[in-house]
């Protein structure tokens, strides 16, 4: 380990060839200049480390399958649940869930703008991993019920590989960003990988699993819970929402441009602008895109044909043949 991965200067690189595609997208995170050394100390001098993650492009039409996941501190948004309450006692209400599926809701694409806004607040990180679906086997394991780390139940092969990405990814995630001894409180979307309490209990043993082999110090204490644990004021609902709109809007973003990004040589995303781009994606990718606020956001792309992987930024463009 470096000098600055020790001091809590850079981003903590896996260093380690022998983890093929995981080393490489650690390095690609390391060499992005969104990941700025003064979101890391926010995020490092912090007792525990929040962390809501959400997944999209689940159907089968999809070309790409994107995991997100927020960082953050108690700390660190305190701001943002300023601003969401304010939010909440006015346009939105109390009642409704900002969600990307539920965006064709009046009140809630009303309420995006502020929403977003008010997240931009967070003092932390939105990485957005999307997969093709043509590489997700490089992530992921098959399921066997005789383990390192104890017997598994029966899992369905869909549902336990999701979840070996979602412990790959979320491990190279937290090796970058943390410090030793810190803990690690962890919400994700309720989904297929945590769908009952048993399921719960063995997917937080497999995810603590992977945080444990990535991670190169020693980590604090290990918690993980779904969105269900919220206290009734929305805070861990709000908190999953942002990943939530990151996961879905990226998803279609993929489905909207040129059936080959692979093939451009600009590492950008570009995203046709006009009529037939609904707002809410127009809303989001332009979030997405800018990383001025105190939330940073990389969105990194993990392509089928190449052992490698790439790093492109939203820019909105008003031609396709701009491709």
């Amino acid at each position: 380990m470096t000098a600055a991965q020790h001091s809590g200067g850079g981003w903590r690189t896996l260093s380690r060839p022998e983890l093929g595609l995981a080393d490489v997208i650690s390095n690609r995170i390391s060499a992005s200049s969104r990941i700025q050394e003064g979101c890391l100390r926010s995020l490092r001098s912090a007792a525990s480390l929040l962390m809501f993650s959400d997944y999209g492009g689940a159907h089968k039409h999809a070309r790409y399958e994107v995991l997100s996941f927020l960082v953050s501190t108690v700390h660190g948004l305190q701001s943002f649940d300023t601003e969401r309450r304010r939010l909440r006692e006015g346009s939105l209400g109390v009642e409704r869930r900002m969600s990307y599926k539920a965006l064709n809701d009046r009140v809630r694409m009303r309420s995006l703008r502020a929403y977003l806004d008010a997240t931009d607040q967070l003092q932390g990180l939105l990485v957005n991993f999307a997969l093709d679906k043509r590489a997700t086997d490089r992530l992921s394991e098959g399921y066997t019920s005789d383990t390192a780390f104890g017997h598994l139940g029966i899992w369905a092969d869909r549902p336990f590989g999701k979840l070996t990405r979602v412990g790959h990814l979320a491990a190279i995630l937290i090796e970058g960003v943390r410090r030793d001894g810190q803990n690690l409180i962890w919400i994700t979307d309720e989904d297929e990988i945590a769908p009952n309490d048993p399921k719960h209990a063995e997917a937080t043993k497999i995810l603590g699993h992977y945080l444990n082999s990535y991670c190169s110090g020693a980590m604090g204490h290990f918690r993980f819970g779904t969105t269900a644990s919220d206290a009734g004021d929305l805070l861990i609902e709000d908190l999953a929402a942002a990943p939530d709109l990151a996961a879905g809007c990226l998803g279609e973003v993929l489905s909207l441009i040129a059936p080959h990004p692979e093939s451009s040589s600009v590492e950008r995303l570009f995203l046709p602008a006009g009529g037939s781009v609904p707002a809410k994606v127009i809303d989001i990718a332009t979030w997405l895109a800018d990383s001025s606020r105190t939330l940073k956001k990389l969105n990194l792309v993990v392509h089928g044909s190449s052992v490698d992987c790439s790093i492109r930024n939203f820019e909105i463009v008003t031609r396709l043949e701009e491709f």
